[in-house]
């Protein structure tokens, strides 16, 4: 009974641990089962937002990364761009944020000797901290008509002094949350 009540615990906790916040828009008017064949777009130099993000080694992880999750969903890859039904490119900047919460309220009450130099005191403490916040967007657009089909974003907090072990590790979070609901049913 107790081992079933921990490992309910840890279902209900598990999925509230990640803080990546994903959305999705797309043309309701396509119908996403006939794309079946994607490339990558060419990288133009400099294009990233942010130049801490904005190298060729941060570019060649989000493109395997992102070729790898289609590939998983039954996509097929294709370095050429003749027969290919999407084209599939992204961007990713790294802005601050500040983060402004309450850490605690205290309330004391306190007296001196023979009934005198007493006193009443509260006091409030405010943490402000700056932290890093990853914006992901991963566009897909028709091969044909160039147009954009579908638009995923995804926001995290991140480090930007993580070891590449660890960057490898935050990229793939990202856009498996990004791709997760794509292609739209």
């Amino acid at each position: 009974m107790r081992y079933l009540i921990f490992l309910t615990c840890i279902l209900f906790l598990v999925p509230s641990c990640s803080s990546i916040k994903v959305s999705q828009d797309y043309d309701i008017a396509v119908s996403f089962s006939e794309y079946t064949r994607f490339t990558l777009a060419e990288i133009d130099p400099g294009h990233q937002a942010d130049s801490l993000y904005d190298s060729e080694l941060v570019n060649q992880r989000f493109y395997r990364i992102i070729k790898s999750c289609l590939q998983d969903k039954g996509l097929n890859y294709q370095e050429d761009t003749e027969g290919i039904d999407f084209i599939v490119s992204y961007t990713y900047a790294v802005r601050p944020k500040m983060d402004i919460y309450n850490i605690s309220r205290q309330m004391g009450f306190s007296y001196g000797s023979y009934n005198r130099y007493g006193g009443v005191g509260a006091r409030t403490c405010t943490d402000i901290s700056e932290i890093d916040q990853g914006i992901l967007i991963i566009d897909i657009k028709d091969s044909s008509t160039q147009k954009l089909i579908w638009r995923g974003t995804g926001t995290d907090v991140i480090s930007i002094y993580a070891t590449p072990e660890e960057m490898n590790e935050q990229i793939k979070e990202m856009v498996t949350a990004v791709l997760r609901n794509f292609p739209p049913k």
